[in-house]
């Protein structure tokens, strides 16, 4: 049974979960294409609503209550898209050699038993890992809560966008055409 006590088992614990976090990181940024996907469904006649609203095709209130439920709702997925697109600075592990060169070299001149010294080290590096791991807990979290606001304002903006869509395709052409029929055959 491993203990919490043991420092070689705290520092593979902590090294594990530093590159489950970095995997599962990874993963929420290759979910944007859950989005995207979204995106370009509502892509294809949102065109085609905006001119519907600009040129006053329709004025009935369902349309543009379905309309404004849209905007608000795709505005607040595209924002929460944009934040999960910033880039961010990730907490990497500071290089070994400062442990094993640079705080091995401080510890030597106080302390002369070689196990404390080791101990010290593990504890330092301990230290550094936990560092690490909180803070790129803190932005793994930030950026799976952006993803997630961002597909749900994504999800939520297609129900009235589909309102909006049913209104464009059932639309009724009113306007009059005029058609001249010419005689194309002179006669003499």
């Amino acid at each position: 049974m491993k203990s919490f006590y043991d420092l070689d088992y705290i520092i593979e614990i902590n090294e594990k979960r530093i590159e489950q976090l970095s995997a599962t990181y990874q993963k929420v940024l290759e979910r944007i294409t859950n989005i995207l996907l979204i995106y370009s469904g509502i892509s294809i006649f949102l065109i085609s609503i905006i001119q519907d609203i600009f040129w006053k095709e329709f004025s009935h209130w369902i349309f543009l209550l379905a309309f404004a439920f849209f905007s608000s709702f795709f505005i607040a997925t595209v924002y929460y898209t944009v934040r999960l697109l910033i880039p961010v600075k990730i907490a990497y592990l500071e290089p070994p050699q400062k442990f094993y060169i640079e705080y091995r070299s401080i510890y030597e001149q106080t302390i002369t038993d070689q196990v404390s010294i080791s101990n010290l080290l593990k504890a330092s590096y301990i230290e550094a890992l936990e560092r690490t791991l909180n803070a790129n807990t803190a932005i793994f979290r930030r950026k799976n809560s952006f993803y997630y606001n961002a597909l749900i304002y994504a999800l939520l903006s297609a129900v009235p966008f589909l309102i909006c869509i049913s209104f464009h395709v059932l639309k009724k052409e009113e306007k009059i055409h005029k058609v001249e029929i010419v005689n194309s055959h002179n006669s003499k």
